[in-house]
């Protein structure tokens, strides 16, 4: 297994950081994954490094990175927007493109959570090769704008997010996209992947996704898990879903 500390500067000039995960020496297949709203690209209690190695231990790469304004990336959490995202989104897309260990035409696209809307919105645009999406957060869409609107009316400026300070700025781009209209198009193989026991983002939403990808795609049900996935069986269940189906669709 061989890890590689990276960096890139994203269309805008800021530095965007991550690590690259990869079996050893050579070319392979390649995950790009997205992480969640407010959190980085280790995940929570390191639930991405786990998937990273589990893949690179199943003869595929995994690239994951901190979005801009999160992690140890340039950028304060207040200054993220959800244009910006898909646009690191894409810019890194690129960028592991042309890398020499990372094989074009087996490119993944993953995210969870927030990672996983924006994965969904940005893949009619990159056209992976399939689509991995965790727990898709499409309902923070839902009624974004009149949070904000509500929380100014009451003379709060920002979001606090567990000490992140969080903008209305981000609310009002968001309310711009739709998260099931604007992932139309996309023709490739699709998982989507749901703890049983997630309060965040239930059934309707995952269905929803089912519906739009049609009958290359499937919903994968990960007993006991909640949003994190946060309990040793739900894990374990998890990133061998996600390693079966990134081997099947590499035809590993």
């Amino acid at each position: 297994m061989k890890t590689i500390q990276a960096e890139i500067k994203n269309r805008k000039g800021n530095t965007l950081r991550g690590i690259v995960t990869l079996p050893g020496e050579g070319r392979y297949p390649a995950v790009l994954n997205l992480h969640g709203f407010g959190g980085n690209m280790s995940g929570y209690k390191a639930l991405h490094v786990s998937m990273a190695r589990e893949l690179a231990a199943a003869g595929i790469g995994c690239v994951r990175f901190d979005f801009y304004g999160n992690g140890e990336s340039d950028g304060e959490f207040d200054e993220m927007t959800f244009t910006g995202l898909l646009e690191d989104t894409e810019d890194l897309w690129r960028w592991t493109a042309g890398q020499p260990w990372a094989d074009e035409s087996r490119m993944i696209l993953s995210g969870q959570s927030m990672g996983g809307l924006v994965a969904a919105l940005a893949a009619p645009r990159l056209r992976p090769h399939a689509l991995i999406l965790m727990c898709p957060g499409a309902g923070m869409w839902y009624g974004c704008r009149e949070r904000s609107q509500a929380m100014e009316e009451q003379g709060i400026a920002f979001g606090d997010i567990e000490g992140l300070k969080f903008s209305h700025a981000f609310n009002y781009d968001l309310a711009n996209y739709h998260p099931f209209r604007d992932a139309k198009g996309y023709q490739g193989r699709v998982l989507i992947l749901r703890g049983t026991a997630d309060d965040l983002v239930d059934d309707k939403v995952c269905g929803t996704y089912l519906e739009l990808y049609g009958p290359d795609s499937r919903l994968v049900h990960i007993e006991g898990g909640n949003h994190n996935f946060a309990n040793i069986p739900a894990r374990t269940a998890l990133n061998e879903e996600i390693c079966r189906f990134a081997k099947e669709v590499s035809q590993l």
